[in-house]
């Protein structure tokens, strides 16, 4: 199974694609969108929606895990929305399933601790990983370890039994 990791933002969007290959996870493709704050907000838009559309034709991901919204101000969090907004419309454009996961929970997952900090996150990504320079910065690490969290969710007895259940 392949995963996409997005971790959504108007400047930069970071993106990650992991494979699963039996309890392993490998590194397929990370990167960063970024926009510029002196473009128009629609120029800045379509360039994530683009990217990550082109990411998701190149690398056809099963499945797609974004990082949930976490703004303090309700500005941030607007734009943060149209961000987050545009990524969830290329994944349905290409009639992908979209999960959710707020950062805390996926630090858990990857780290075992919801207050990991930045080092401690690229020090698990690369040990999940299997190579130390998978997180090339901190919106690569916070993709690749939505989409961890989400190999991990999916993997797990705890969510075979709840989905056994419905």
């Amino acid at each position: 199974m392949r995963i996409l990791g997005i971790d959504p933002g108007l400047t930069s969007t970071g993106y990650g694609i992991i494979d699963i290959e039996g309890r392993d996870f490998k590194a397929v493709e990370g990167g960063v969108v970024r926009t510029k704050s002196d473009q128009p907000m629609e120029q800045r838009l379509f360039s994530i929606y683009s990217v990550i559309r082109d990411v998701i034709a190149e690398f056809k991901p099963d499945e797609v895990a974004v990082e949930e919204l976490h703004a303090r101000f309700a500005k941030t969090a607007l734009l943060l929305g149209h961000a987050r907004g545009v990524a969830v419309m290329a994944a349905g454009e290409a009639k992908l399933p979209v999960f959710d996961y707020q950062p805390t929970r996926a630090k858990n997952l990857v780290t075992g601790s919801g207050r990991a900090d930045k080092e401690q996150m690229k020090q698990a990504i690369a040990i999940h990983l299997g190579t130390p320079d998978a997180a090339k910065n901190e919106h690569v690490a916070d993709a690749f370890s939505i989409a961890i969290a989400h190999a991990v969710m999916i993997g797990s007895s705890a969510v075979a039994a709840i989905d056994a259940a419905k």
